[in-house]
């Protein structure tokens, strides 16, 4: 018998089918001068702006490294230690920013100190910034922002003024004062890649415009660059449209050819990305493809059936998985653990659950950042699944807590298994505190109890961790075998 989801998934996939058939029917009604007004809308108003929103999407990604990279100098405890001591032994700051290129493959690395104005480069061409410079006026802009970072695009003065996409990561003391900027900067020539492979594979014209109209990187086929939108035919009738709003789509005559162009501005960058397509080109053939269409177009529409239907399927099955996986460490989430005390619940097995809380957890994300408090969730994660079989379910609780049933386990088995834990993740040191000790671990235990409830078992088991807390952390306490008797409160 089909389960309640199985029958939906059979109803989207009849649905989309009959929507399949219907459409294809209406299509071969059309006359050929529907068709291409359907194919120019389309173009316009879907494919252009995927073609620029793939592009947005690839800056984007060409950008996140050197934004992680540079937040991982402007937090590294060698570059403040080493500026705040006075910014003594050159060799050691061009040494690191040296490397620092080379395993992440940036263009360039430097840091320029607030004390000192003196601008460190990773190849040891240092020099000063000057307040009369108009090449280091970003310097004082980035020094008096309140954001942690800018991208900004100039021409690199260390490296032949070669056209460079900087970050500019502002780096503080550790009381949050201003002492440098530091950051990476990656070659234009990124983008330039990116433009041409559009190019080739779509045959669409791709170009970045600054603000003020000019054209700054272009394909073949393209703009000049250097020209100005509001100076080119055709171009110049919607330039003002197009560099007034964040997209959009427009058409022009340029020659005597209709184009299609899709406008998206990309804030990381300050340029607007135009994608515009020659319409005789879309339209090529159509008649032809029509005619084709009418005979194999039934054919594509059952493959394409199976296709959908071996597609939702297997979608439906990895959202069940993401929907019980808990995202930062790969281990179960708090769903998946309530889906297996509803079912041992029903059931006469013995099991334990242990509540393991992370020690001082606070304190590492305010002095070391939430970044490598994420780190050690997930290596203490790592630690406990590694020590449990396979059948135990080990699960994220909250924050810094996981949550772990224990299968066919006493309370003094129980307790030998946390300790077990414990142990291992103190002797694992996965991360050391200013005192010179180790992260550590508290542990709560209890175990199923007949006519036990789970909001009664989760209760013990918390009320367990938080004595282990009490009697000094990194401990092992076990709820009492026996529910304690309340006291009444007078009043």
């Amino acid at each position: 018998m089909l389960r309640a989801n199985e029958w939906l998934r059979l109803r989207l996939i009849g649905i989309i089918v009959c929507l399949l058939v219907a459409g294809f029917g209406l299509t071969n009604i059309v006359s050929y001068r529907n068709a291409v007004s359907i194919l120019k809308s389309t173009i316009l108003h879907n494919e252009l702006p995927l073609t620029g929103s793939n592009i947005y999407s690839e800056v984007q990604a060409d950008l996140i490294r050197p934004v992680f990279v540079s937040s991982v100098m402007a937090n590294d405890t060698f570059l403040k230690d080493w500026l705040l001591a006075g910014e003594n032994g050159t060799e050691q700051v061009v040494r690191y920013l040296d490397t620092i290129r080379e395993k992440y493959g940036v263009f360039t690395s430097f840091l320029i100190s607030e004390k000192s104005r003196r601008y460190y480069h990773f190849s040891g061409k240092d020099r000063f910034i000057l307040d009369d410079e108009p090449d280091d006026a970003w310097f004082f802009r980035v020094r008096q922002m309140a954001d942690p970072y800018e991208i900004n695009i100039d021409h690199d003065q260390s490296s032949n003024r070669t056209l460079t996409i900087f970050v500019n990561y502002r780096l503080l003391d550790y009381n949050g004062n201003f002492l440098a900027v530091t950051g990476v900067g990656l070659n234009i020539e990124s983008v330039r890649r990116i433009v041409e492979r559009y190019r080739n594979n779509f045959q669409r014209n791709v170009y970045f415009v600054a603000k003020d109209g000019e054209v700054t990187v272009t394909s073949d086929g393209g703009p000049t660059p250097g020209s100005r939108l509001t100076a080119l035919t055709g171009l110049k009738n919607i330039a003002p449209d197009m560099l007034s709003k964040p997209e959009g789509q427009y058409e022009y005559e340029r020659e005597g050819e209709a184009y299609l162009v899709d406008t998206r501005f990309i804030p990381e960058l300050g340029w607007y990305v135009v994608v515009e397509q020659r319409q005789a080109d879309a339209t090529q053939g159509l008649w032809q493809s029509f005619v084709i269409n009418l005979w194999i177009g039934f054919g594509i529409i059952f493959i394409t059936a199976g296709v959908i239907a071996w597609a939702v399927t297997l979608y439906h099955r990895r959202l069940t998985l993401l929907a019980t996986t808990d995202k930062l460490t790969g281990i179960a989430n708090r769903q998946a653990f309530d889906e297996t005390m509803r079912r041992l619940g029903r059931g006469q097995r013995r099991f334990a659950v242990l509540l393991i809380d992370i020690d001082d957890f606070k304190h590492i994300n305010d002095t070391k950042g939430h970044l490598r408090g994420d780190e050690v969730i997930r290596a203490i994660a790592t630690r406990i699944v590694d020590n449990l079989p396979k059948s135990d379910l080990v699960c994220r609780w909250g924050g810094e807590e996981f949550i772990v049933v224990a299968y066919d386990r006493d309370r003094e088995q129980a307790r030998a298994l946390g300790e077990t834990l414990r142990a291992d993740i103190e002797n694992a040191a996965i991360e050391m505190l200013e005192d010179g000790s180790p992260v550590t671990v508290s542990v709560g235990i209890t175990t199923w109890r007949d006519r036990d409830t789970v909001d009664g078992m989760l209760l013990r088991v918390d009320q367990a961790m938080y004595q282990a807390k009490r009697d000094g952390r990194n401990r092992v306490r076990v709820a009492a075998a026996v529910p304690p008797v309340p006291v009444p409160v007078a009043g």
